[in-house]
């Protein structure tokens, strides 16, 4: 009866433990939602769709893309996920390349009207300032300066997870959700090393690209982007195996990489 006794015992205080580490995981991370959430800002894009067959073109459409992007200078530098500005290169890649080139259907996009909408509601029209397709990023600079400094993130306070770290990602809703502040607790779930490193977190994207992600000390981690390599042509079943059968995955790009790329943005 001692040993069953003790043993109880033993699982309530352990319980009791976890409860209260798992609160202090959330209080840190309601506290970087709050530290950081007015750098967070959504990206109203008007792109210019044309679609293509064997060469010719069939349509063309003004479509509007609402998307969220993270400021990183206080005079207003974003960035963002590429693949939002150009989504006509992921349908290209999911439809694949194969087929004769008279039946090759082709999506091109092009942003005609860039706008960033501010935590406080303020819209600012701004415009592409440097794109890295390897790295699925696109750079926008307001061309009307905010009037005054905005709530940046820190690229140079890097955090480095480990495995199995917990990481607090941040987002921002679109017009449904009223231009909300959202975050998600994650954990992370690998750790790729070459050709260089990237983050995988357990549940993929978590609620979009080009949003930040933060240890729970409250320093930056990195960027939410995809990575994507040449997997061949589609297979039928390609799907099955999820986005990585595309060629695709999301992952965290870290803060130091993101920054080393951000001081080639030009100035003006």
């Amino acid at each position: 009866m001692l040993r069953s006794g003790a043993l109880l015992a033993l699982v309530l205080v352990s319980g009791a433990a976890q409860a209260r580490q798992a609160e202090g995981e959330r209080a840190a991370a309601r506290e970087i939602v709050t530290r950081w959430q007015a750098a967070i800002v959504n990206v109203r894009v008007v792109l210019k769709m044309r679609m293509s067959v064997g060469g010719r073109e069939m349509q063309s459409m003004d479509e509007s893309v609402e998307t969220v992007g993270t400021v990183i200078d206080p005079g207003g530098l974003t960035v963002l996920s590429l693949g939002s500005l150009n989504p006509g290169a992921m349908m290209n890649r999911m439809m694949g390349s194969g087929g004769s080139a008279q039946d090759r259907v082709e999506i091109g996009s092009e942003p005609t009207d860039v706008r960033l909408r501010l935590a406080d509601g303020r819209e600012l029209p701004a415009r592409i300032v440097l794109r890295d397709e390897d790295l699925d990023l696109a750079f926008l600079r307001p061309t009307v300066p905010p009037g005054k400094p905005l709530v940046a993130i820190d690229l140079a306070d890097e955090g480095r997870p480990q495995m199995l770290d917990p990481v607090v990602v941040l987002s921002r809703l679109g017009r449904v959700g009223g231009w909300t502040p959202a975050a998600s607790l994650q954990t992370i779930g690998a750790i790729i090393e070459r050709p260089r490193t990237f983050y995988v977190i357990e549940s993929g994207s978590a609620g979009g690209m080009g949003t930040p992600a933060f240890t729970a000390s409250g320093k930056v981690v990195g960027l939410l982007t995809m990575r994507s390599i040449h997997a061949g042509r589609p297979g039928i079943f390609s799907m099955a195996g999820g986005t990585e059968g595309l060629g695709l995955l999301p992952v965290i790009l870290p803060a130091a990489d993101v920054r080393d790329i951000a001081l080639q943005a030009p100035e003006k």
